[in-house]
Order: structure tokens, then sequence, then C-alpha cells
């Protein structure tokens, strides 16, 4: 049994602190000591984590500069011997790393990273980065980034990011719900409406797709800065008629289950969660190269995939899965098959022990695998 300290100092409730809430309840039901470190009130302190029996910090974590709370960290460290420090997010990593290297927690440090860009190259970062003992990075994309930046190859390792097939097994939003046309062929995509989510090639895609396609409709789920020039954009290529912008949907899986095909046209993720969801409710997918979409998506295999900021490409895959259907529901299933297998909490806790039980000073004593609950 090993005694593992959670830090996330985020004030909401997104993917990150989804997958570090599974691998609280990982870890608990398989008889380790957690604690979860956050700031009062916030989602993943209150977060009842699946019932798992955990300690609740509430601290401060004001900024990666925070020596209070850093040291509030080294002293809960010595007071219940807790042997790893796991920090879920930026700022996190730094307050976890002062607590270890300023105020001597005699705890490994191991730091999540979710995203696809290399950190900024200024001291304090490049300090904060050469601390952990491990950096698990969610795509083999993201452990490339860290080690061009600067990271040694033992720190790094992959531990993919997981879904919930559950959530995903859904009735499919009817086509009524959505203003689209019954048996009509529809794209789906679901995301915020930003800058690096591309909505933009997704757009230039879609309408060179009209012709072959005069009956397609595209609806996307998702709200951000970027909507109005969105739909802006989608007027001045003439096919606003046949494209909905429904907003931000909690209950997107529906979405995603009614499309015909999904697609997703990011020039950077971390490693595409969104995808796994598409893969995992057995839609079709087409998805560009960005993070770690080509360790899900398969060519031939489990969809299509295309180059980013590609749209003439993006077109040709959309139009290549829409003209095969027999083919395009055998990859999908072979999708499904992988998600079970590769994609789930289950999964992730695993592999996340696996890395804990070979850090520096042998933990395997207190990290042995088991069976999640």
């Amino acid at each position: 049994m090993a005694n593992i300290l959670h830090v996330d100092e985020q004030t909401g409730w997104r993917g990150g602190e989804q997958q570090a809430s599974w691998l609280v309840q990982g870890l608990a039901a398989r008889g380790h000591r957690v604690w979860i470190a956050g700031r009062p009130g916030s989602p993943f302190l209150a977060h009842d984590h699946g019932g798992a029996e955990a300690v609740r910090v509430p601290l401060p974590l004001r900024g990666e500069l925070d020596l209070a709370s850093a040291l509030r960290l080294a002293r809960l460290v010595r007071r219940e011997n807790i042997q790893i420090i796991h920090a879920h997010s930026s700022h996190a990593h730094g307050i976890a790393a002062l607590a270890c290297a300023v105020f001597r927690a005699p705890a490994r440090l191991v730091v999540s990273r979710r995203v696809s860009f290399p950190p900024k190259g200024h001291p304090l970062n490049r300090w904060k980065y050469a601390r952990p003992d491990r950096i698990l990075c969610v795509s083999e994309c993201v452990a490339r980034v860290m080690r061009e930046y600067g990271a040694a190859p033992e720190q790094v390792a992959v531990v993919h990011s997981a879904v919930d097939p559950a959530r995903v097994r859904v009735d499919p939003m009817p086509r009524a719900e959505m203003g689209v046309p019954e048996g009509a062929p529809l794209l789906v995509s679901a995301g915020s409406l930003v800058g690096h989510k591309d909505h933009a090639n997704l757009l230039d895609a879609f309408a060179r797709l009209k012709n072959e396609f005069p009956g397609l409709w595209l609806v996307l789920a998702g709200e951000g800065p970027l909507r109005a020039s969105l739909e802006i954009q989608a007027k001045a290529l003439g096919v606003a008629d046949r494209v909905r912008f429904l907003g931000h949907r909690p209950d997107a899986p529906r979405l995603i289950r009614a499309g015909t095909v999904y697609v997703s046209s990011s020039w950077s993720e971390g490693l595409g969660t969104s995808i796994l969801e598409a893969l995992a409710s057995g839609t079709p997918v087409v998805a560009t190269r960005a993070g770690g979409a080509d360790e899900m998506v398969l060519p031939e295999k489990t969809g299509w995939l295309a180059p980013v900021r590609d749209p003439e490409a993006l077109a040709a895959a959309v139009a290549d899965a829409l003209r095969r259907p027999d083919d395009a529901r055998r990859m999908a299933a072979a999708g499904m098959a992988l998600v079970e297998e590769e994609f789930t909490a289950p999964r992730m806790v695993e592999r996340t022990i696996a890395v804990y039980a070979k850090l520096p000073g042998g933990l395997d004593g207190g990290l042995k695998r088991g069976k999640m609950s």
C-alpha cells in the first residue's frame, strides 16, 4: 500500500480533473491511501470521486510561486509519510516542485502533461520541468514535445487519457432536435469554438463537399469566442443553411451517436478525448493528425486521418468515409474495440501504477497491481 497525494489548483472541472478523479478512484479501490489537495470550494476538492475514501486538504494554491502552500504540502508529506506527490496541472506542478526542492518534502514528484505545445522557455519553467521524477504525457506526441524541450528521456512516460464508454452509450439525438432532416447524411463535431480546434478548417472542408453531397449537413456542439466569426464564415462559404451551431451541450454524446461521420479538425491537441468518445460511440471518425490522433485513429483500421490545416485533404477523407459506408461501419466497430481494450479508466489506472512502481527508490512493494472495482 502506498500513500499518494494528488494536487490540482483549478477552480473548474475539465478533462484533467476527470482523469485525476478516475485515478483517485482506482487507487483507493486497490487499497492505497489517497490525499486530495485543492482550493477550498473547488470542484476537485468537493467532488465525491465515486465515493473513494480520500483525505481532502484545502490549500490556497495561489499560483505556482505560492511558498506558503508549498510549505504546507511539505509538512503534510512528512506527517503522513506520503511517498508520491502527483500534480495534475501546471501551477500545481510548480507548487509541488517547491515543496520537494525548497522545503525538502521526502516524496517522489509525478506531474501530468496534457497539452502538445512546449512549455515556455523562461528560467522558472526550465527549473520546474527539471524537478519531476516522471512527466506523464497523455500521448506520444506530448512525450516527443517534452523530450525536445529538454526533459530527460527517463523522465518521460506515456499514459493515455481514458474515456468512460458508458457515457456514450446513449440514444442518438433526434434529427428534429438539431433542425436536420431525417435521413440526411450528417457530419458532427464537438468541442469549444477556439482557435486550435480549427472549425474554420472544417467549414472550408464542408463547403468543398456540397456539390458531391448536396444533402449533407454539419452540426457543431460547443461554445467559444470564435462562434460569431465561424457563423460569418459559413455564410460567406454559402453553407450557412446546412450548418447548425448548437452551443454548449452537456449531452454531446447524443449528438455524436447521431452522426454519419464524426470529424475532428484540430491543429493542436494533447490526446483528443473527443475522438475517443466518438470511437467509443461507434460513429465513424475522420480526424486531423493533431496530438495523439494517430494513436487512436488508425488508417483503414479505425478511421481516416488528414493533415492539419488542409481543408482539401480533410474534405477528401470525409468524402471517402461517406462513399464507403460498409467500410466505415467496419472501422467504427474496430474503433469501439480499441477503446475498450486500451483507453478505459481501469487501463489508465494500471498504467499509472506501473509508472509509480518504477520510480527511483523502489516502490514496487507498495504499488502492486490489482483489479479496479
